[in-house]
């Protein structure tokens, strides 16, 4: 009996096997009963390709009229642009800021701080509650690169160098005060106020790991993420970072944008896809289409 199996990229699943519209969903068992009078044996997909395929559901899922009427009036509708629309702990969105999620609009601090720190701390808190077994992640801001490197320095001598001092005390304000407790290290990157990228410690794994929607690798942001790892355990623990560290720089494969604008969109999709830990199989044609999801997740209140 021959075997078939669903590949592993959902992208080229997707590309042999097109779904049609039409074509009612099977279960597992279905599928086999299906496949088996052609001699076949039908093997489900991997567990993580069939995870990035709900993520991509839910991306694209239709809206209600009363989520779409939300966004209507968030994005786009008349209104003050020092009115604060969303807002949990420390962090809140203005109306100027959601107006950076219209079409072919770049995404501001704000948007990008609460996608983070709130949105995807929230749903990182509740993966943890679904799964007692699973460690907390940590979400910096934007303005943690830009401290860790000084980049408003006044001084065109210092500004860009790598400076511990800066962010030594944010280690403090991290759940048990200890960085290295946690799965994931999320650190979003504003690039000379142009581009978005992102880079991720992987805790565990000892790597840290560049994603950028262009394709490119700032090493100087890895090595010094790395250095920040040695200065912080040194400071808080009193000893030398252990083990061998991976600095990664962005998957060949990883999503490409193909305009000017989508990076940030791009980089809060990458944040979100590691965190459910899912394969990387989103496209433009995806992202250009996440800006309302984008928007309903800052608006959305957090229990």
């Amino acid at each position: 009996m021959l075997r078939i199996r669903v590949p592993e990229d959902i992208r080229s699943f997707n590309v042999l096997f097109p779904p049609h519209p039409l074509t009612p969903r099977l279960n597992d068992e279905e599928r086999n009963e299906q496949v088996q009078g052609q001699g076949l044996q039908y093997l489900p997909a991997p567990e993580h390709v069939i995870r990035a395929s709900n993520v991509i559901s839910e991306l694209l899922r239709p809206l209600s009229s009363e989520e779409q009427s939300l966004i209507c009036r968030a994005v786009y509708g008349p209104g003050p642009d020092h009115e604060i629309l969303a807002a949990h702990k420390s962090d809140s969105v203005k109306r100027s800021s959601m107006r950076s999620l219209q079409p072919e609009k770049w995404l501001n601090d704000e948007v990008m701080n609460y996608f983070h720190r709130s949105f995807l701390s929230h749903r990182d808190e509740q993966l943890c509650a679904s799964d007692p077994g699973r460690t907390r992640s940590h979400f910096f801001s934007t303005y943690f690169v830009q401290m860790l490197f000084d980049e408003k320095n006044s001084d065109p001598e210092l500004r860009g160098t790598y400076n511990y001092d800066n962010v030594k005390r944010w280690g403090n304000k991290v759940s048990g005060k200890d960085i290295f407790r946690f799965k994931y290290v999320f650190c979003p990157i504003n690039l000379d106020n142009s581009h978005w990228t992102m880079a991720i410690i992987f805790m565990k794994e000892r790597r840290i790991q560049y994603y950028d929607s262009f394709g490119g690798t700032d090493e100087r942001k890895l090595k010094g993420l790395l250095q920040y790892l040695k200065d912080e355990h040194k400071a808080k623990k009193g000893k030398e970072l252990e083990g061998e560290w991976k600095l990664v720089g962005c998957p060949e494969d990883s999503p490409r944008q193909m305009n000017g604008y989508d990076c940030g969109v791009f980089t809060c999709l990458f944040g979100y896809f590691v965190l459910l830990e899912c394969p990387l199989v989103f496209t433009q044609a995806h992202v250009s289409k996440c800006r309302d999801w984008l928007a309903l997740s800052v608006l959305k209140k957090l229990e």
